[in-house]
Parts: C-alpha cells; sequence; structure tokens
C-alpha cells in the first residue's frame, strides 16, 4: 500500500501554511506597537550610519590543536634523561 501523501511532501505543504501564520501574526503585533505611543521604542538615530557592512565573528573556545604546533627540538634533546 503507498501512502497518498509522503511525510517529505506534508511537512513542505504545512511549514508554507505554519510560516505564513507565523507571519500574519508577526504584522499584526507590530502594527499594534506602532499605534501605542511608547517613550522607550526605538528611534531613528540622529547621525547617519557610515558603515554599510559589517562582519561578525563568533570564536567560542580557543584555537585548533593544529593550529598551536609548533616543533620542540629540546625535547629530542633531553628525552630519556631525568627531570631536574
Amino acid at each position: 500500500m503507498t501512502p497518498l501523501v509522503s511525510r517529505r511532501s506534508l511537512l513542505q505543504r504545512s511549514a508554507v501554511g505554519f510560516g505564513s501564520l507565523a507571519l500574519a501574526s508577526m504584522l499584526a503585533d507590530e502594527s499594534a506597537a506602532a499605534a501605542v505611543d511608547d517613550p522607550l521604542a526605538a528611534r531613528l538615530p540622529l547621525v547617519a550610519a557610515r558603515a554599510k557592512r559589517i562582519i561578525f565573528l563568533l570564536m567560542s573556545g580557543g584555537p585548533s590543536q593544529v593550529d598551536t604546533f609548533d616543533h620542540k627540538p629540546l625535547l629530542d634533546r633531553d628525552d630519556g634523561k631525568p627531570l631536574p
């Protein structure tokens, strides 16, 4: 027995519907919020921004092991000797 609608097509079709519902809800909230005169609402800047683009680097953690490797020639010389 083959299904009339596959799981993939059902999810694709429902995603469009849920997305449009979410967009309508967001736009309704935005228009309702615009009607209220909020003193803490965001305002236009006094000076126009000079930057047209930015680069945001999220660098969590430290550098990788490969990037921090450097050869230690004294390890070869002192191999097998007791520690001081």
